[in-house]
């Protein structure tokens, strides 16, 4: 069985135009890699002014990026402007969504973001993954549920996440490069070659900056727990070469992810 891994990205193009690399370098690697897109933006503002049904065109085309990159896609749609509004269903629903897929690892946005739907994902699905396991125990069919994944978060744009320092790097090369901006191209059905290419630039500009450390281009990852996997991390054993230390120092405040 290949091992399950859960990106849960805000809205439809978080994964896509965020951390490609990292998404294709799973997939390469045998994983069943399952996007969850919570959110899916019709009323924000960018699809409001498209012509035509422009929230149609965006899902269509987040899809097919997911596709390129190896990946599932859930997208649930929940507006971006009022999302807080629906909290407690998001997080029912991905409670559920965590039981019945039941990932061996989970990748999730970093709290500290300018965008108020990246800051509510990333405190519904810090708590979801901490409480499922309870839930859990009330039922026959997921008492196979446990708590010992391991979960990472990742860092979006260089203009929206701050505070990040990544434990471990996720190396990219050609191959993965190559794949993440086709992942993007994706999104031409919707968006303007402009914005396209400044997605293309958020990628490259990050896989730069954490490649100083390393001496190749990188994308950041920061581990979450819930606790330190003392026999080794599954993700090393995953990627194999591909995962480095980061050498940064390490910390976050468990504040951050409260709800």
């Amino acid at each position: 069985m290949p091992y399950k891994i859960l990106i849960i990205g805000a809205h439809h193009e978080e994964i896509e135009a965020e951390i490609p690399n990292t998404a294709a370098a799973l997939a390469l690697a045998g994983c069943d890699v399952h996007i969850l897109n919570p959110i899916g933006g019709w009323n924000w503002n960018t699809i409001q002014r498209m012509e035509g049904d422009g929230r149609a065109r965006v899902i269509d085309a987040a899809t097919k990026a997911a596709t390129v990159l190896g990946c599932k896609k859930t997208i649930w749609d929940y507006p971006i402007a009022q999302c807080h509004r629906y909290q407690t269903e998001i997080l029912d629903r991905m409670i559920d969504f965590l039981k019945h897929y039941n990932p061996d690892i989970v990748l999730i946005h970093w709290p500290l973001d300018m965008h108020a739907d990246h800051r509510l994902i990333a405190h519904i699905s810090r708590h979801a993954v901490d409480v499922t396991d309870d839930i859990s125990m009330d039922t026959v069919t997921h008492l196979q549920y446990m708590t010992n994944k391991e979960v990472y978060a990742f860092q979006t744009g260089i203009t929206q996440a701050y505070h990040f320092i990544p434990d471990v790097l996720v190396a990219a090369d050609d191959n993965t490069m190559a794949i993440a901006n086709k992942a993007i191209e994706q999104f031409n059905l919707a968006f303007s070659e402009e914005e396209i290419n400044g997605w293309k630039w958020n990628v490259n500009a990050k896989t730069q900056y954490w490649g100083g450390i390393i001496g190749q281009p990188a994308e950041g990852l920061k581990f979450l727990g819930p606790q330190l996997p003392l026999e080794g991390f599954l993700l090393k054993k995953i990627l194999g070469a591909k995962l480095l230390p980061s050498r940064l120092e390490s910390f976050y405040y468990r504040s951050d992810f409260e709800l």
